[in-house]
């Protein structure tokens, strides 16, 4: 199957961002395409520099919707000061898992990487997976969706948000190749199954072939899931109202500028 090129946000926009993607500009299984300049993904913000902030604001970006753990993020304001975003901006901690539950360590610790994670992930905590798209739903405008490196939590909720709008599967596992493709691997904190705990992880060099086996398989994996999931049914399981899941879905569909009255208008309010 051909895939349109996606009109991605230029790597260049948003200085210093990284990884970051304009969702807009997928194929839609009843034709047509996402609009662009309605949600964004990328890996952690703090890189951001003022002028990349106020290309952000003037694409129109509200909200930001932070998927890390408290820990993570506390340890990227450390390392990165002065890494204040703009006042204006709305941002939503809203994480994606516990990183301290047991079961989630056993099931999901040797996956963290990999599509194969994202079935139990939301199977665990229906509660943390509602609170993101609550969050999104009830921004005011364009959102921002991250984690750290804008891969696998995010690629997760992407995906999710993807389906729910009717995006194709094929196009789906695209976009997160495409944001896989542009991690750095070099390291990060990693579930270490012997030590039963989170160490650093110095990263991988891999050689292009090994990279491509692993595109490969994670987008097996990913094609694997998006094929069992029915993303109405898992929102209405998490809590979510039908106007949310219906502006939800409407966020990456409708041709109108989006604005909170197109929220209000979905949610019946």
């Amino acid at each position: 199957m051909s895939i349109p090129v996606n009109p991605r946000s230029n790597p260049r926009a948003w200085d210093g961002a990284v990884n970051l993607h304009d969702l807009g500009g997928l194929p839609l299984e009843d034709g047509g395409t996402t609009a662009p300049g309605r949600v964004w993904r990328s890996g952690a913000p703090e890189p951001i520099t003022p002028t990349g902030w106020a290309e952000a604001l003037e694409a129109g970006l509200t909200t930001v919707v932070d998927l890390r753990n408290p820990a993570e993020i506390k340890q990227a304001r450390d390392r990165m000061p002065g890494s204040a975003r703009p006042s204006e901006l709305v941002t939503r901690s809203t994480p994606t898992e516990d990183p301290g539950d047991p079961h989630f360590l056993e099931t999901c610790g040797p996956w963290l990487d990999h599509p194969r994670s994202y079935a139990p992930n939301i199977a665990m905590y229906p509660h943390l997976i509602g609170g993101v798209f609550r969050a999104l739903a009830d921004a005011a405008g364009p959102a921002l969706v991250h984690c750290a490196a804008g891969r696998d939590r995010t690629g997760m909720i992407t995906a999710m948000l993807l389906s729910l709008a009717g995006v194709e599967h094929e196009a789906i596992a695209e976009d997160y190749v495409q944001a896989f493709r542009g991690t750095t691997h070099r390291g990060g904190v990693t579930y270490d199954e012997e030590q039963g705990a989170w160490v650093q992880h110095p990263g991988e060099t891999w050689t292009a072939q090994q990279l491509e086996v692993r595109v490969r398989e994670r987008r097996a994996a990913l094609l694997s899931w998006l094929a069992e999931l029915d993303p109405v049914a898992y929102l209405r399981y998490a809590g979510l109202d039908e106007g949310r899941i219906t502006a939800l879905r409407g966020r990456l569909r409708t041709a109108e500028p989006w604005s909170g009255s197109v929220l209000r208008a979905a949610r019946g309010s």
